[in-house]
């Protein structure tokens, strides 16, 4: 359940995104016309819902240009795939799609043969477009709803002073330590109704609704050593609710799935995610937690026919490892296409591979046929495919089975094990990758003597 890399990975971007705020900032002077549009009638006053942020943009079922192809399943805040064509092709598709669903350009907008960028704006909420070759002739495109609550609005700690304030990232310097100034940020967040959702590396994170906000604050000895304190936003696709006083709490939106680590108990889990998922109408599906590949798991579903994964796949160090993940319906209905659809394929390719299986292990098990010609006085000749019987007159089976021995010596058999006396007696012989021959016999001299020849990986085949 570690998602380390994805967590550091976000964090890196951000500063990546940072150093480029800087280089506008410096470059072209404070910037005009930001997505500062919530005073208009129509904007959220509050860090959105996922539903209230659908209702604006839901990138689920944002159209795609011919021949496009998802790199992930489709949700809510972000879309990831790949187009054909050039760069700038692909980013005047998604310009052009975003433009006639109401979405403004802002500035400073790059497009370029080798890459594209821009934010578009509307109700308060801001989308960041980018779009990058993939290296093999596609383009890849990729869009993330950075919802309705501008990094500029989130709480700073006094004497904090701006560095760079935009639509997507807010950066401040201050002389505190850095471990006061994260202590502080912290508490203003929780004040202002956020709740933690996590940390990684310098970051914390804070979620209101379906808004996570960032907050970095680290050391910058560029900067005389000051503290330097970065903002950013994102919309997440699922609001999932954290329980109080978790460990190693993480979140990643593609697809939406909330980990943790516990000391709780497993019913103490699943307590609170009754109660909690229940005051926004989710239901569980069953009474009690199912192993569903040896995981104890338990689904939930809304009215919507969304559906939340809750399981709980590992305990180490006392402690539980949790996994809640979110599908949407329309996820759930498009999963299940593609099932009914690759089902004849996959119906058609397992019987295959098991006739291809079950063909193999017959010619594995495939054995030779030995010729076994029979003494000329052989009687009530009795036979199977592994072992063949008879009888000869009293007083002949020793010469009946010598006539045995001389004729697989012939054919190359090696003898292993001979013990013939008058009475009974035993012949072993042995050839190839484990095939062998026994020979027995038994003589009272009073009635028909018995002769048995049997094998082991092979079939005998009797003539006279």
């Amino acid at each position: 359940m570690d998602k380390t890399i994805d967590l550091c990975s976000r964090t890196v971007m951000e500063k990546l995104f940072l150093a480029c705020a800087v280089g506008c900032f410096v470059g072209c002077g404070a910037k005009k016309g930001t997505a500062d549009e919530t005073s208009s009638a129509d904007a959220i006053k509050t860090p959105a819902t996922v539903e209230e942020a659908a209702r604006v943009l839901d990138l689920s079922t944002f159209p795609l240009p011919d021949g496009a192809k998802p790199l992930e399943s489709r949700h809510v805040a972000n879309l990831s795939y790949l187009a054909t064509g050039d760069v700038k092709k692909a980013f005047e598709f998604n310009r052009k799609a975003l433009g006639a669903q109401g979405w403004k350009e802002l500035p400073n907008s790059s497009v370029t043969d080798q890459y594209a960028s821009a934010m578009f704006s509307r109700n308060g909420f801001v989308v960041y477009l980018s779009v990058t070759p993939a290296g093999d002739g596609t383009q890849q495109v990729r869009l993330q709803n950075q919802g309705n609550v501008k990094p500029g609005k989130l709480p700073v700690p006094p004497n904090a002073k701006p560095v760079y304030v935009g639509d997507s990232t807010a950066m401040y310097e201050t002389a505190a330590a850095v471990p006061a100034t994260a202590d502080a940020c912290r508490n203003l967040f929780v004040a202002q109704g956020w709740v933690p959702y996590g940390k990684a590396g310098d970051s914390d994170f804070f979620k209101q609704n379906a808004i996570l906000a960032t907050s970095t604050v680290s050391s910058a000895p560029a900067q005389g050593g000051k503290t330097m304190i970065q903002y950013s936003n994102q919309l997440i696709s699922s609001d999932i609710p954290a329980p109080p006083n978790v460990e190693d709490l993480r979140y990643v939106d593609e697809p939406p799935e909330l980990t943790f680590e516990t000391t709780s108990n497993q019913d103490a889990i699943v307590d609170f995610y009754r109660k909690t998922l229940a005051t926004t109408g989710w239901k569980s599906t069953m009474d009690k937690l199912i192993d569903v590949d040896e995981k104890p798991t338990m689904i939930f579903r809304n009215p919507a026919k969304d559906m939340i994964t809750l399981s709980i796949p590992s305990v180490y160090g006392g402690k539980f490892g949790v996994s809640v993940r979110f599908q949407s319906a329309a996820e759930i209905a498009e999963l299940d296409r593609r099932i009914k659809e690759e089902a004849p394929k996959l119906r058609a390719a397992a019987e295959a591979k098991a006739a291809k299986e079950a063909a193999e292990l017959a010619e594995r098990n495939k054995v030779p046929k030995i010729a076994v010609t029979l003494p000329a006085d052989a009687k009530d000749v009795k036979q199977t495919k592994d072992e063949i019987k008879f009888t000869v007159g009293k007083g002949k089976a020793k010469a009946a089975v010598e006539f045995f021995r001389k004729q697989f010596r012939e054919a190359g058999w090696k003898e292993d094990v001979a013990s013939l006396e008058a009475m009974a007696g035993t012949l072993l012989l042995s050839k190839g990758e484990g095939q062998s021959v026994t020979i027995t016999y038994s003589d009272t001299g009073f009635m028909p003597s018995e002769v048995s020849v049997s094998a082991m990986r092979a079939e005998l085949e009797a003539a006279k």
